[in-house]
């Protein structure tokens, strides 16, 4: 695309109407002789971007810590959930994942209520860096989180082996260590 603005601001403008309509009529026609020749890269990803948001978003996928009402709409949705309650301890089983479960759903029982923000932190054992959820969201009526997972991506977490975890409250910007524990996964 060789229009002047950057390549997604254009296309923003453009989809969102925006756009002047003679920008807006040249800039489809640029997009579309893009697309034809397969050189619309913006407007593939876009394209991408947005079906996979919209498949997403009302599985919870997009959430980072959820409630048990937001669970039982998941349930209730007739999606395939499999609800793990790991025992509160240093190290805890994970059960293996159902061949049916479409979403996974760990519920973990600490309560993070007071805090300003709560980040969690995943690890391997040796300290090897997996991710961190920032900003997690919890259970308002009991301060716990439920951490929605799509069950292939829990699959391939869970073939880690053991996991360390890490969650962090912040309180006026200063963090503390809530909690910290191992999650062994079952082959």
């Amino acid at each position: 695309m060789t229009t002047e603005r950057a390549p997604f601001e254009a296309l923003d403008a453009y989809q969102s109407g925006h756009m002047a309509d003679d920008e807006a009529a040249a800039f489809e026609e640029e997009l579309f002789l893009a697309a034809g020749a397969g050189t619309a890269q913006e407007a593939t990803f876009l394209d991408k971007m947005s079906r996979i948001l919209r498949h997403l978003a009302p599985r919870g996928g997009l959430d980072v810590g959820s409630s048990r009402a937001q669970v039982d709409e998941l349930i209730a949705s007739g999606l395939r959930v499999q609800v793990i309650e790991p025992k509160r301890a240093r190290v805890a089983t994970y059960p293996k994942i159902e061949d049916d479960a479409e979403l996974v759903v760990t519920h973990v029982p600490i309560d993070v209520r007071g805090y300003d923000s709560v980040d969690v932190i995943i690890e391997k054992p040796d300290g090897e860096h997996l991710k961190i959820f920032r900003d997690i969201g919890w259970d308002p009526l009991d301060g716990t989180v439920y951490a929605v997972c799509e069950a292939p991506l829990a699959r391939i977490a869970a073939a880690v082996g053991v996991i360390h975890s890490r969650i962090i409250g912040y309180r006026a910007g200063e963090p503390s260590v809530i909690a910290e524990f191992d999650t062994i996964a079952q082959p």
